[in-house]
């Protein structure tokens, strides 16, 4: 955890520590910490710190709410695969390695990059495979004859279950700049 997000959550519980105990302190009619702050305070501006303090504590509430409910895909550095003698661990790397070698067998592919996702809970994988077509070969056909290889071929090589296999066509940037010469 980073020392921003350590900072705010310091904050947050200090601020609701605070409020939890004015608040039982209020219910349980020992003191009224509140009145007695503002009746000290002999002007509006205590107020309005009370509805800033709690104002940023609801924010907070809300962004931590929103946190935790969001979906996020957790991976992995590694397929682990139990088997009865201990486990086989496959590495990231050597996942996008072995797309990677099948994808140097079809010819029309450039400034590819590959992107290898293990999902911790259903223990597939997610290959994202981003590459700049040039030929003429058909971009759509080769995609989609790339995108079943490379399922087949890792469900074969690796025996590791394949989820999804994504692939993104990206054209190429003209640059001004670079220009063709005739010698």
């Amino acid at each position: 955890m980073n020392l921003f997000i350590r900072f705010v959550l310091g904050i947050y519980a200090f601020l609701t520590l605070l409020l939890t105990a004015s608040v039982l302190l209020i219910v349980t009619d020992t003191y009224n910490p509140i009145d007695a702050w503002l009746t000290a305070q002999q002007a509006n501006e205590g107020f309005w710190i009370i509805i800033g303090i709690l104002s940023f504590i609801g924010l907070l509430s809300l962004i931590f709410l929103i946190q935790a409910f969001s979906m996020k895909r957790s991976s992995h550095s590694k397929y682990v695969a139990p088997t009865d003698i201990g486990v086989i661990g496959i590495s990231k790397a050597s996942i996008e390695s072995t797309v990677l070698t099948i994808i140097r067998r079809f010819d029309g592919l450039r400034s590819v990059k590959v992107d290898a996702n293990i999902l911790s809970k259903s223990q597939q994988v997610l290959v994202n495979v981003r590459y700049t077509p040039f030929g003429t070969s058909p971009v759509q056909e080769n995609a989609k004859k790339l995108q079943e290889t490379i399922k087949t071929e890792l469900e074969k090589w690796l025996e590791i279950p394949v989820k999804e296999v994504k692939i993104a066509i990206e054209n190429e940037p003209y640059n001004s700049k670079k220009q063709e010469r005739v010698i």
